[in-house]
């Protein structure tokens, strides 16, 4: 009987996997998952955290040989229902590219295995730990090649839903916004209080791969995004992405305080919050408390106490955000177009648009860089 050799697997970058038609599964443990991924990726785990644990521990302790034998245990059972959920995913549409933490074992087992069942697959080179790599290096690389507008306004002018419109508008033989949302990508609204009545919270290495996703997709003749300091709650901003919020030219969004309440008002639904974010709405409220005098404090959680919520909103807005927002963002900038918002986001936006175009066209060849 003739003996051949190892099965030779077929090796991709990770930026050959992000931009092919790959569909990438990630076969480390949910818990490696959720700290960090690829865009997209659909996680099955070779291992679930309690293996990976056991089997880690086996290596450290009894070698190598050993922790195979264990994960080989771990995975027998359940193997049959694996590898036809990942044959299902491969019928599904686009080769298979499977990615492990370093490109090792992990994914290599996978693929040898759905090479059993006729499923060819590709191994990322150097796993997600290469991924990440890629990310860092392309975020530090970055700079911007286009002109950039950085909107700026007090808390609830409205700067995160001009963003989301200015993006779908449709303008024929106009030049085209290219929008990036931070706020949006980061699942935090900026604010002390911008975590509050999000669907998750975002990790730092999952913000990164999302913003170099969006910077090296060029979608429009001008970058807009909203003014930002380097943090968006808990997360870092890239240094090139700072840069590029800094030096873009500023952009003034304006709005009644009423207007401003009723807005955040419809966008954080405090009526709707669970016992979670009452709680974390309470931290924040005595943190912002500890910058006011005692009075004002009190006041204020008397008014969010008795469910007069928009009391609340337009005493934060006067007493706390507005007055620290004016030193930090607005006083001393030049801004090169001024929008008052109103009650029709739909106005609001082709105004902002036409805005943009006298400033592109103002701004002439400086708007190059």
């Amino acid at each position: 009987m003739p003996v051949t050799g190892p099965l030779q697997v077929a090796r991709i970058s990770p930026q050959e996997a992000v931009d092919g038609d790959y569909v990438i599964v990630d076969v480390r443990s949910p818990r490696e998952f959720a700290e960090g991924h690829t865009p997209g990726a659909v996680n099955l785990p070779l291992l679930d955290d309690r293996q990976r644990a056991a089997v880690g521990s086996a290596y450290k302790t009894r070698g190598a040989q050993h922790a195979r034998v264990l994960a080989m245990d771990a995975v027998s059972p359940g193997l049959p229902t694996y590898l036809r959920s990942l044959s299902l995913l491969a019928r599904g549409g686009g080769r298979l590219a499977v990615m492990c933490w370093r490109g090792g074992e992990r994914s290599r087992n996978v693929i040898v295995l759905l090479s059993t069942v006729g499923v060819h697959a590709a191994q990322v080179q150097g796993g997600y730990k290469a991924y990440r790599r890629w990310v860092l290096d392309g975020l530090e690389g970055w700079h911007p090649d286009r002109c950039v507008f950085t909107l700026y306004g007090h808390t609830g002018s409205g700067k995160t839903e001009l963003l989301r419109l200015l993006a779908r508008l449709d303008r024929p033989g106009r030049p085209r916004p290219w929008v990036i949302d931070l706020e949006g990508l980061a699942l935090h609204r900026g604010s002390l209080l911008g975590g509050l009545h999000q669907p998750r919270e975002r990790t730092q290495k999952d913000f990164d791969a999302l913003v170099w996703d969006a910077l090296r997709k060029p979608a429009g003749d001008y970058l807009v995004v909203e003014g930002e300091g380097g943090k968006i709650g808990k997360l870092f901003l890239p240094e090139s992405v700072a840069a590029l919020v800094r030096g873009g030219r500023p952009v003034l969004v304006e709005a009644e305080a009423d207007v401003r309440a009723d807005r955040i008002l419809g966008e954080y639904r405090p009526e709707s919050w669970g016992p979670e974010d009452v709680a974390r709405f309470r931290r924040s409220l005595a943190l912002i408390g500890e910058r006011l005098d005692p009075e004002q404090a009190r006041s204020l959680r008397r008014a969010y106490d008795d469910g007069r919520f928009r009391d609340v909103v337009l005493r934060l807005l006067v007493a706390y955000y507005d007055p620290l927002y004016q030193r930090s963002s607005v006083d001393g900038r030049a801004f090169v177009c001024t929008l008052q918002t109103g009650s029709d986001p739909r106005r609001d936006v082709r105004a902002l648009a036409d805005g943009l175009d006298r400033a592109l066209e103002a701004q002439g060849s400086a708007c190059s860089s």
